[in-house]
């Protein structure tokens, strides 16, 4: 091999070496990055006519490329999404269960169990002012604890609300963001791997994963972002903006798609459960209390105001006009009957107690369900994580491995220029 080729391949060797310790190193330097792909120094052999970075015999360098799994990635995106839905619906269906906590012995349960005890208690002396007064009091309580469940639900429901609104301006934000680094991406790329621009893209659609499940496609030099339900969110360098109509529940998994759950459909769940306990309450007490006779002997007097329907039953109950004005149109004589009404079986769901932990019961269920399934994706999260770590993550013990070795190769090929310049010379002097 003439003296020139063997230098060439002397300083292809050492250029290549000098890159791959810096690519170790920067691995190293990013190796408590979640977001980072492990890289490494693609290079080919070197012909004789030399190559990109590579001269005469030896090494071309290609340039650096990241050590990815897709299948992998596109699991990890698949179950971000999933964990974060499950987290924001446990999140919130367990606000909910603490709307009907009565382990304070100070919620619904209780202000409906003393309304019908305080009918119990006038039984014992039906003529009594004190009882009557003490009955439309526990009476306005219960009243007061229904409208007050019925609007938290209904703020729980407008939350949600408010919380999809924002989600959708986040991932226009994030949308804009990573049609932006694909056009990057594409221009960086024309002169070799970009995977550092790759890491940011990937970071973002990691990020937006969290709002809702999406499929990305790449071919060639065109990249696609779309939602579960086929909505276009990227194309290249062009982002579309998703709109709060462009959200149901086709959107797949992710916060968005719990928060629509929870507006849509267990609110709505638990205020129809409690609007039918409510009006259930009025029409048996009216039934009954009509019946009976007040102090002055009068009948067919309501104890609550009518209602027509179930529909907002636990906004709309109140006491009759006429109970509410005169504690001496509240009917004695059915005092006894009125209270048995806690424990009767007249209700749908049994008797009245019944009826309330079987809705007390549903949001239990719902919420552990729901934490079972935040539990479930939270481990196989943690799993892909794991393996992503093994394929794409750094290892500081094997990347200073590397550098070793690089350091050594380097060192050699220093060592060999040097002969080789040595030589040169010696060649030139014999020639003078």
């Amino acid at each position: 091999m003439a003296i020139g080729a063997i230098m060439s391949s002397a300083l292809g060797s050492l250029i290549a070496n000098q890159l791959a310790l810096s690519v170790a190193s920067n691995n190293i330097a990013n190796a408590n990055d979640t977001d980072y792909t492990r890289q490494r120094l693609l290079t080919t052999p070197a012909g004789p006519d030399g190559g990109t970075l590579g001269i005469g015999m030896g090494i071309n360098v290609i340039g650096v490329d990241a050590i990815r799994n897709a299948l992998i990635e596109t699991r990890l995106r698949q179950e971000n999404s999933a964990k974060s839905g499950a987290d924001t619906l446990a999140n919130g269906l367990q606000g909910i269960e603490n709307l009907f906590n009565d382990t304070n012995n100070d919620g619904l349960l209780k202000k409906i169990t003393d309304f019908f005890n305080s009918f119990q208690t006038l039984s014992q002396d039906p003529a009594s002012l004190n009882s009557r007064e003490q009955l439309k009091i526990t009476a306005n309580a219960m009243i007061d604890a229904l409208h007050s469940t019925y609007q938290d639900l209904k703020q729980v429901q407008t939350t949600a609300g408010k919380a999809i609104t924002a989600d959708v301006g986040q991932i226009n934000i994030l949308t804009k963001q990573i049609a932006d680094v694909t056009q990057q991406i594409n221009l960086a790329e024309a002169n070799g791997p970009a995977p550092d621009l790759r890491d940011r893209r990937s970071a973002l659609v990691k990020q937006l994963s969290s709002y809702i499940d999406v499929n990305e496609l790449e071919s060639g030099h065109d990249y696609q972002l779309t939602t579960k339900n086929n909505h276009l969110l990227v194309l290249n360098n062009t982002s579309k903006d998703l709109t709060t109509s462009d959200v149901d529940s086709n959107i797949g998994d992710g916060s968005i798609k719990a928060e629509l759950d929870m507006r849509d459909t267990y609110v709505p769940k638990y205020v129809s459960a409690l609007d039918q306990l409510a009006y259930e309450i009025q029409g048996h007490v009216n039934t009954i209390h009509s019946a009976g006779y007040d102090l002055d002997g009068n009948t067919n007097i309501n104890f609550f105001a009518p209602l027509a329907s179930a529909t907002d039953a636990s906004r709309l109950i109140a006491l009759d006009p006429a109970v509410a004005g005169d504690s001496r149109k509240i009917a004695g004589t059915a005092a006894m009957q009125l209270g048995n009404l806690l424990h009767d079986p007249v209700f749908t769901g049994g008797s009245l107690t019944d009826q309330y932990g079987t809705l007390i019961y549903t949001v239990g269920s719902d919420v552990a369900s729901a934490q079972s399934s935040m539990n479930e994706h939270d481990q196989l999260l943690a799993q892909l994580q794991n393996r992503r770590q093994a394929i794409s993550g750094v290892s500081i013990d094997e990347e200073s491995i590397q550098i070793l070795q690089f350091q050594r190769s380097y060192q050699a090929s220093a060592r060999m220029l040097k002969a080789v310049d040595e030589l040169l010379q010696v060649t030139l002097g014999i020639g003078a």
